[in-house]
């Protein structure tokens, strides 16, 4: 498919210190499987093979199940073929959403996805990799709150490569978060060759056990119903997030014990914004967030021990 490119710009992070429940990846360890009779699929996830493998004496399964495996009984493998009629090459591809391929326009519409109600902090897993001429893959995910009548994209993250991993190797990436939000529904994806254009057949990626990480290393706290503060002790980070009716007056600054102020924002009309301050160069102490708003003022303490 000649569109099957991928580019994520996601900025911001916020994670729920204490998690009521966790979602698990459907099907991640890629155990079950549903046969269509020419190809099969995994359960729970959508790919190409329906379009691609059920042409008349030219099909060709793009996603299948191997023996391969880090652990179980199977593992999936994408791996990217030549269609010699249209003449086109397509990836691996495989996702929790809704996949539409249109073989002769050589595009496709990815939609939807499963429902998640909780906040993790990590997308990881296994995975082997076999590039040619260069390509790359990618795995990536985006979590989604539905409001009003339109879906917003509040989150997500991705893992790409494009270096050989001949040996199951495992993989943990951060998902960073844009909205302070709880999120719906995600979608997971993934593709065997990532680029646009100048795709290699025979490149190989296989993918065992996805699942969903929860840390207990970022802290939150609401200090009020319209400003929510989020330490991650990961990236050394205060991320605040500002949700305000309408625009207000609003300052912010972060104090060492010393009374010296060390960082902060000047005084400005603010609705709904993100803030971010960066400790990781700060000396070890106890520090203190100052908000003004509407005339009143907010102050929490952090302990800073890295």
């Amino acid at each position: 498919m000649s569109r099957f490119y991928y580019l994520f710009t996601l900025i911001g992070f916020f994670i729920t210190s204490v998690i009521c429940s966790q979602t698990v990846v459907p099907n991640g360890d890629f155990e079950s499987w549903v046969n269509h009779n020419t190809y099969e699929d995994p359960l729970y996830w959508d790919t190409p093979n329906q379009e691609v493998a059920t042409i008349p004496f030219i099909g060709v399964a793009v996603v299948s199940k191997s023996t391969d495996h880090e652990s179980g009984n199977y593992s999936v493998k994408l791996e990217t073929k030549h269609l010699s009629i249209p003449p086109m090459d397509i990836p691996g591809f495989i996702t929790l959403g809704n996949l539409t391929v249109n073989v002769a326009a050589g595009t496709y519409n990815l939609v939807g996805g499963v429902p998640i109600s909780d906040h993790p902090t990590h997308l990881q897993g296994y995975y082997k990799y076999l590039p040619q001429g260069g390509d790359s893959c990618v795995l990536a995910m985006l979590l989604y709150k539905n409001q009003s009548g339109t879906r917003d994209t509040i989150g997500g993250t991705f893992f790409s490569s494009k270096v050989t991993v001949p040996d199951w190797t495992p993989f943990s990436v951060w998902i960073e978060y844009t909205l302070a939000e709880e999120p719906d529904s995600m979608n997971i994806f993934a593709v065997s060759t990532a680029q646009e254009t100048g795709m290699h057949p025979g490149t190989t990626l296989y993918l065992d056990n996805l699942s969903l990480d929860y840390s207990v290393s970022v802290n939150r706290h609401e200090l009020n119903n319209e400003i929510d503060v989020y330490q991650d002790k990961e990236t050394n980070r205060l991320i605040v997030f500002y949700d305000f009716n309408e625009p207000q007056l609003t300052s912010m600054n972060l104090y060492n014990m010393s009374g010296k102020k060390v960082e902060g924002s000047p005084t400005g009309m603010i609705q709904k914004e993100r803030k971010v301050i960066s400790y990781g160069s700060f000396s070890r102490g106890i520090y203190l967030l100052e908000i003004l708003h509407d005339g009143k003022k907010f102050c929490k303490k952090f302990f800073f021990n890295f």
